[in-house]
């Protein structure tokens, strides 16, 4: 079974490579691309530093997603439920599909969804359901091609690995609460049973005497780590991570190998 397993993508179908895939976000590509066994160009929309919140597809991105095989997005972020008007209902697949949604809003004031966190991709569980979501789209286009429910379950199984790691060190760590800048992460805190402490509220930078019930909240619960994502400055962190005596950590929740950096996040907030 092992072996049928690791040589489930070792031929490459060249039936399928008819046109590109495109992914709304990069933590998406790698999970498109093992599915799919590399057997189509996978694309990204979203730029590398920039932010889904205030993305806008360009006219050539637009053309490009008429003709593409699918366009895969989690039809949470606000530019993603605008291409129904671009992208055929049969090509655009919506990977939040059987994820159990969380209220809240993304940065720079914008709501997602009436007010649904769209941050999914972050949790290893809600990361499961997207593969099988892709696998179902993959599936009913190419039912012949059953190299990629192997490959899906290849990968389902490594996801499973990795809920199982985060699941045992929160609980060895004990730990309770996690504060981060922008709040990415609040499907793997609902998960794993840890509150997100968010430093930003709905999109707005904290007030001083935010800053300060912030500090305070972070010395009385001995957090060591405030997390950050790369698109923001230190000085946002600064003056709470001073006061708690705590290390800022950049997390990047639009990594493109999400799992290794779900993994590397773990390992940081329960040291």
């Amino acid at each position: 079974m092992l072996t049928l397993l690791a040589a489930g993508c070792t031929t490459k179908d060249d039936t399928t490579n008819q046109s590109a895939i495109y992914v709304t976000i990069a933590p998406l590509r790698a999970v498109v691309e093992e599915v799919t066994c590399h057997d189509f160009d996978v694309e990204i929309l979203v730029p590398k530093g920039a932010g889904p919140e205030t993305f806008e597809p360009t006219a050539k991105q637009l053309t490009a997603l008429a003709n593409a095989e699918f366009v895969f997005s989690t039809g949470l972020i606000t530019f993603e439920q605008n291409l129904t008007e671009s992208v055929s209902k049969e090509r655009l697949v919506d990977l939040s599909r059987n994820i159990t949604l969380i209220e809240g809003s993304c940065s720079h004031g914008h709501h997602h969804s009436h007010g649904v966190d769209p941050h999914i991709w972050t949790s290893p569980r809600a990361l499961k359901t997207m593969t099988l979501n892709i696998r179902d789209a993959i599936m009913e286009r190419y039912p012949d091609s059953a190299k990629y429910a192997t490959a899906a379950e290849e990968l389902i199984a490594r996801l499973d690995s990795l809920d199982d790691y985060c699941r045992s060190k929160v609980e060895e760590s004990e730990i309770k609460s996690m504060m981060i800048y922008h709040p990415a992460y609040t499907y793997y805190a609902r998960d794993y049973g840890i509150e997100q402490i968010a430093i930003e509220h709905d999109g707005k930078e904290p007030t001083p005497k935010r800053l300060t019930a912030l500090s305070d909240r972070a010395k009385r619960d001995n957090i060591g780590v405030i997390l950050l994502q790369p698109q923001y400055s230190v000085d946002k962190v600064r003056p709470i991570a001073q006061a708690a005596g705590a290390e800022v950590v950049i997390a990047d929740p639009l990594s493109e190998d999400i799992e290794g950096e779900i993994r590397r996040i773990t390992d940081i907030i329960c040291k």
